[in-house]
């Protein structure tokens, strides 16, 4: 008898790990009809992409500030199908506002012209810089248009500021535009992160459809855009999603996982994607050595951890108009006007105390502070972060010094991301293991992009096609 593909039984496939990475490899298998059984040890899915409801005001609040970008493609394959795509708006064209506490405003807004020409107008048009110095923008321009086969073995040991500065970059470019951007995508300092991947951060964006540098911008929160549409497209599915469960072991006999060990239950599988972050995965696979492991006890990881502090604030009246801003020479790198960004929070309101809950009514504004690769300030005080937070913000929105702040939130992520320097990058490990039916998935595997919700989606899809 001939079997056609729709009578073939599919393998059981257990993914470990409920984050972006293991969501993403769930919602592709189940979209073609693997049966899924999905474990997170944790009470709650999206991993380090997440948001919950604030206790004092009752808002959504991000665990951290997320823009995504319209270069995002599998991000955006991802929202299409779990049927989420309409929460997030993509810029028509690429606009950003940068804010100085001395220098005032500047904007990089790009004309609606076809690419690469509406990046050269947005380029030309940046008036935080000199004339020179825009001109000088150009020669980065010229090196992405390369054939990157030949670029790209130059820039793997190099690092963003060294690149920068071979392409003639002089410190006011690199401070007040190739930083910001660097900061926000690879999460570290520019002085160490690699080159290789700003490279291609930067072709993402600039090269191929206008829409590619465009911002996306989440209306909602991020578990309500990118984690509970995702669950409902599963159980739909009947995918089986068990939260609170993690995993002991795994039975591997003749070089294939036969069995995966929860407590006092054993998942007998087919398949397993191991979704998890790179300091986690010699607790559920050990022995299990990846490239950038400790090696011995005394040996220090090649992986390194770099954190993100987002600052909540709500203040009695508004402070800021913009739905968000860049700032520059501030330890503070980004603003988001969350009562006005998100779809939910159109109504603004004054803050009263009314039964341990802050009530809106009329005037209030919550912001969204970022504060990217910050390992100077995750072990402060959160009352000192708040402080420098206050501080920057006065420099420049002058109402702060007028608004009463009547609530705040400091939300620390010690591991968001891992920290990309250059010699990680070859360091990092693809889907796929010594174990036949055993892959890998996370933003920190081999997916040729910095730790972000599309080097994360990405990975996911990655190790599913890898099964099917």
């Amino acid at each position: 008898m001939n079997i056609t593909p729709s009578d073939r039984v599919h393998p059981r496939v257990l993914i470990i790990g409920g984050g972006l990475s293991g969501l993403s490899a769930a919602v592709e298998l189940a979209g073609r009809g693997y049966p899924v059984t999905l474990l997170e040890q944790r009470q709650h899915l999206g991993g380090r992409t997440y948001s919950f409801v604030d206790e004092v005001t009752g808002d959504v609040v991000d665990n951290g500030q997320h823009l995504l970008m319209g270069c995002y493609h599998q991000t955006r394959r991802y929202l299409k199908t779990i049927g989420s795509e309409s929460r997030a708006f993509l810029q028509p064209n690429l606009r950003i506002e940068f804010l100085h506490p001395r220098r005032g405003p500047a904007t990089l807004s790009c004309p609606a012209s076809p690419a690469p020409l509406h990046l050269l107008g947005g380029l030309l048009g940046l008036n935080s810089l000199s004339w020179n110095d825009r001109l000088r923008l150009l020669r980065v321009g010229l090196e992405l248009q390369k054939d990157p086969m030949r670029v790209e073995p130059q820039l793997s040991p190099l690092t963003v500021d060294e690149w920068l500065t071979s392409l003639g970059q002089s410190p006011d470019n690199k401070k007040y535009l190739w930083d910001v951007i660097a900061i926000g995508s690879l999460n570290d300092d520019p002085r160490t992160v690699s080159a290789l991947l700003f490279y291609r951060v930067l072709r993402s964006a600039f090269l191929g459809a206008r829409e590619n540098s465009s911002l996306l911008i989440p209306r909602v929160g991020l578990s309500e855009l990118l984690v509970d549409p995702a669950l409902k497209f599963l159980e739909s599915r009947g995918s089986s999603i068990r939260m609170g469960v993690g995993v002991d072991g795994m039975e591997v006999r003749e070089g294939r996982v036969r069995s995966v060990r929860s407590g006092s239950e054993t998942f007998e599988v087919d398949a397993v994607i191991a979704a998890v972050p790179y300091y986690a995965l010699d607790v559920i696979a050990p022995g299990l050595s990846t490239p950038g492991e400790k090696q011995s006890p005394g040996e220090e990881t090649a992986f390194e951890s770099s954190p993100i502090i987002t600052i909540n604030l709500w203040f009695d009246k508004p402070v800021m108009e913009q739905e968000f801003v860049a700032l520059l020479d501030s330890r503070v790198h980004w603003v988001f006007n969350k009562s006005r960004i998100l779809a939910s929070r159109k109504e603004e309101g004054r803050l009263q105390m009314a039964e341990g809950r802050l009530q809106k009514t009329d005037g209030r504004q919550y912001v969204s502070l970022v504060i990217s690769g910050a390992s100077g300030y995750v072990e402060m005080e959160k009352e000192e972060i708040v402080r420098i937070a206050l501080e920057d913000l006065r420099y420049v929105f002058p109402e702060v010094g007028h608004a009463k702040l009547v609530h705040s939130l400091v939300v620390k992520e010690k591991r968001a991301t891992f920290s990309p320097t250059p010699w990680v990058e070859s360091l990092r490990p693809s889907s796929q293991t010594r174990l036949q039916n055993l892959f890998l998935a996370g933003d920190w595997t081999n997916t040729g992009y910095p730790a972000t919700i599309e080097g994360a989606v990405m990975s996911g899809r990655k190790a599913a096609e890898l099964i099917v």
